[in-house]
């Protein structure tokens, strides 16, 4: 087999580096869309009395019907089509669109006490395009360690808001448990990859010179802060802060590693 040449290899290495800065600008665009959606829906459910029995009663459960059309028939779709590279990625995309319609108008509508539905909604979105962009740029390791910092507050935020809660206060501390326990598995599975130098079956997971340290050490601080929001609900403003330098620290340390 021919060796390929220093142009060639060149050449590929920029056609990676500009599907992944695709991929990137992707993300962004639907992460603004995403909220610039949910900036409507919160300025329209905040406004009139009539606006908002039309919101909550009329266009947000239509669009949750429509958004689970879309995931179901983009899905199937997108199955159908896997083998088609141009039809794949737009159908994949139909069903992403609805399932973020879908989720947001459950969401929004169960939640409509004081609006928190889509005040959580309007929190979520920029997260999930920021994971996103992680994913994207940075080690899966620092993803993991950032999804699990990024759980963790949200967690923390929601214990807090809903201490005072009668309804929600037992469903809020069984999500923890939930939490903590997906944290605890996250542990064991990263355990499992470490004694196969990165690898989970044949699927490489982490980099070869990863790092464990940080991301047990990121998991066990992302444990004990829910572990402490579930048992002290009046300390959760601390415990977001803690995770919240915990994550600056994590980020700028895999970001040194970049360069």
């Amino acid at each position: 087999m021919a060796k390929k040449s220093i142009s060639e290899k060149r050449t590929e290495r920029e056609q990676a580096e500009n599907q992944v800065l695709r991929r990137v600008f992707s993300v962004f665009l639907l992460g603004l869309a995403a909220e610039v959606y949910l900036f409507i829906v919160y300025r329209a459910v905040t406004g009139s009395i009539d606006s908002m029995l039309a919101w909550y009663q009329g266009v947000l459960p239509v669009l949750s019907w429509l958004g689970v059309a879309l995931l179901a028939g983009g899905g199937i779709a997108a199955y159908v089509k896997r083998a088609d590279k141009k039809l794949f990625a737009p159908l994949l995309g139909a069903s992403g669109a609805g399932l973020f319609l879908a989720l947001s108008g459950f969401v929004i509508t169960t939640f409509s006490n004081d609006n928190k539905g889509v005040t959580t909604m309007c929190v979520l979105a920029p997260i999930a395009a920021v994971l996103g962009l992680i994913f994207l740029l940075y080690q899966h390791e620092c993803f993991l360690s950032t999804l699990a910092l990024s759980g963790a507050m949200f967690a923390v935020w929601v214990r807090g808001t809903s201490a005072a809660s009668v309804l929600w206060r037992i469903p809020v501390i069984v999500g923890l448990v939930a939490g903590a326990l997906l944290l605890a598995a996250a542990a064991w599975l990263v355990r499992k990859t470490q004694e196969k130098n990165g690898k989970l079956g044949s699927v490489r997971l982490f980099a070869v010179d990863c790092d464990y340290r940080i991301v047990y050490a990121v998991l066990g601080a992302a444990f004990v802060c829910v572990l402490l929001a579930m048992a002290l609900p009046a300390i959760t403003y601390y415990l977001m802060w803690a995770l919240g330098i915990v994550m600056f620290a994590e980020l700028v340390l895999y970001t040194t590693k970049l360069m």
